[in-house]
């Protein structure tokens, strides 16, 4: 039987790749995910230049994230069968709140990576594990077993540790906005957890498809980051007006931007 329609196109081309990455409980999302949080810090920062406007990184990257999801789920019948029930309604209570938490998550995440060095960063970007656990339990009633308290509490001590004025070996120019970089990498930590707890909620108790609230998540971060530019609510819309949407940009710079990560 031929499908000439886009979900078949895609299902040709790529007939197992979802199935793939699912497997053993979505390892090849884990996978792929840790290679990301590792290489991402030093793309940033070799190919994002500091006078791009934070803006502009974050809404290619969210952008990056519509298209990625759209890929993969028309990739198979998970598209046609999440579509064909969605509503507004609950699109907008699984993912009204978590979409601006992850957007000013990743406002923060963008000024961390341009003020930490990647060692110090990764180490303190893993304290979303706590915030994760802490909103978790508050938000769904999730406890932890006595080992993983201890993996919270040695965590946690990693990330005061890599903290500590002469704990890494940052680079001088690291140095002078040091203490700016630790508050951004701790509150998107932070708020990664929230953002977290709302979506387990949604996920699990309400059975919504990851991919689907994963693409509403960046929509909805998209519409918002467009609109504060527009009314002038976002510190970039004066240098936009001025230098326009693209400074600094080259065409590398799509390299960092385009990070996509599901949700999980």
């Amino acid at each position: 039987f031929e499908q000439t329609d886009a979900t078949g196109t895609f299902a040709m081309v790529f007939p197992n790749a979802s199935q793939l990455l699912r497997a053993r409980n979505g390892l090849g999302y884990l996978t792929i995910i840790s290679i990301q949080f590792g290489v991402q810090p030093l793309l940033v920062k070799q190919f994002i230049d500091k006078q791009c406007m934070t803006s502009s990184v974050v809404l290619c990257a969210e952008m990056a994230k519509v298209v990625g999801c759209l890929f993969i789920m028309f990739s198979d019948e998970t598209g046609k069968r999440c579509f064909s029930n969605w509503k507004m309604q609950d699109c907008l209570v699984a993912a009204g709140i978590p979409s601006v938490t992850y957007l000013i998550q990743n406002y923060c995440v963008q000024v961390a990576y341009q003020n930490l060095d990647g060692v110090v960063f990764n180490v303190l970007n893993q304290s979303k594990v706590l915030f994760t656990a802490l909103f978790s339990f508050l938000l769904n009633g999730r406890t932890q077993s006595s080992y993983q308290c201890v993996a919270l509490l040695l965590v946690t001590a990693g990330g005061i540790l890599v903290s500590l004025p002469g704990g890494s070996v940052s680079d001088g120019e690291h140095q002078e906005n040091r203490p700016w970089g630790l508050f951004c990498a701790v509150l998107a930590s932070g708020l990664s957890g929230l953002g977290s707890g709302i979506t387990e909620w949604a996920l699990q108790k309400h059975g919504r498809n990851s991919f689907l609230l994963s693409l509403e998540l960046a929509s909805m971060g998209c519409i918002i980051l467009i609109l504060t530019l527009l009314l002038g609510l976002s510190p970039d819309a004066v240098r936009m007006k001025e230098s326009g949407f693209f400074l600094g940009w080259e065409v590398t710079t799509v390299i960092p931007a385009g990070g996509v990560r599901k949700v999980t």
